[in-house]
């Protein structure tokens, strides 16, 4: 066996190796939002519109859509410190819910409610 040849088998089998691994952690790793919704059968075009190649950012209005504002503010009413939903410089969903990205505490940067954001 050639040198050559010795090197890529071993980069096939790192290569392998590494997608074994990746796929393992990525069943262990916690759902993005976004895998949520498709698990529940929301089309990407349902937050991001008909052209996928210029996907539009969702807004609150996209969100609410489907989340009406008054459930979410009913759902969260309860949490200790404040409702994050009914804050009044509350208004955009993505600032926590970021969907292809773990979810943030948003308010966190100003406020120490310790909200766990899904």
């Amino acid at each position: 066996m050639t040198p050559l040849n010795s090197l890529t088998k071993l980069l096939g089998i790192g290569l392998l190796a590494a997608m074994f691994s990746c796929s393992a952690f990525a069943a262990d790793a916690p759902k993005m939002g976004a895998d949520k919704h498709v698990a529940k059968g929301v089309a990407c075009q349902t937050c991001h519109g008909t052209d996928l190649k210029n996907p539009n950012l969702p807004t609150e209005e996209t969100c609410t859509q489907c989340h009406p504002k008054a459930a979410l503010i009913e759902k969260t009413k309860d949490l200790p410190g404040a409702n994050p939903h009914n804050a009044p410089h509350n208004g955009d969903c993505v600032n926590c819910h970021l969907m292809h990205e773990p979810p943030e505490d948003y308010c966190a940067q100003c406020h120490k409610f310790n909200f766990k954001v899904k």
